[in-house]
């Protein structure tokens, strides 16, 4: 006689169509929703009806899950080589804007991913072919290459965790701003008192799109320097 307790030897419902891309799929939606905290095997198994043990069989770990999240994330980013149609600036803020706007569509994920190190691995090897590509076409050397392409993307990641904790466009540093320096005493930090004074609420207002692409074209700019040396 079979014991009640025991479950039968046939698979639940739910590991019959179980696979790394649902389970991967499943997970991005719990961290989306709650952030990476929410995150386990078990609560992932809950999620997708199945066994926890099932789960490995696919993804040995809870690590494996979160490069694994990188991964599928990011992948869209992998583009065609534009070839010289495409001017090497041009190319070279199109991966960055790419790879912000994968980090802005994810937030919860955006610090996991920085302090990973499994799930960095993972995004490099998807995300910088673009910058090394429009950075090769610069005529850059490898070392100025690699060293050009950390500088962007540390830029962008610092970028995504200023953004990601605001959540959203617009940043308004006007009224605190103003009354802070209204408040120095006379004489302290007079270029500051200076250009806050002449730019003004209107002026001190932070847009999170048009400071991004200060940042880029600053950035850019200053590889091309590099570049005619």
């Amino acid at each position: 006689m079979v014991n009640a307790g025991k479950r039968s030897g046939r698979p639940r419902a739910g590991e019959e169509r179980l696979s790394r891309e649902a389970i991967l799929t499943a997970a991005l939606r719990i961290v989306d929703d709650e952030g990476i905290d929410a995150l386990t095997m078990r609560r992932l198994a809950a999620t997708l009806e199945v066994n926890p043990m099932s789960l490995y069989h696919h993804l040995p770990n809870k690590a494996a899950v979160l490069a694994g999240l990188a991964e599928l994330v990011f992948a869209g980013l992998e583009q065609p080589d534009p070839g010289d149609s495409v001017p090497w600036d041009e190319q070279l803020k199109d991966a960055a804007r790419g790879y912000r706007n994968a980090l802005r569509a994810h937030p919860n994920l955006a610090l996991q991913v920085l302090s990973d190190t499994s799930a960095v691995s993972a995004v490099v090897v998807v995300v910088v072919e673009p910058f090394y590509r429009a950075l090769d076409r610069a005529g850059l050397s490898p070392r100025q290459i690699f060293e050009a392409a950390n500088t962007l993307v540390d830029f962008i990641h610092g970028f995504s965790l200023g953004e990601a904790s605001v959540r959203t466009e617009n940043f308004d540093l006007a009224p605190d701003l103003i009354t802070r320096v209204e408040r120095l005493p006379a004489g302290k930090a007079p270029v500051l008192a200076r250009v806050v004074g002449e730019l003004g609420p209107e002026g001190l207002a932070y847009d999170f799109d048009s400071g991004f692409e200060s940042g880029l074209a600053t950035l850019t700019a200053g590889i091309a320097a590099t570049r005619r040396r």
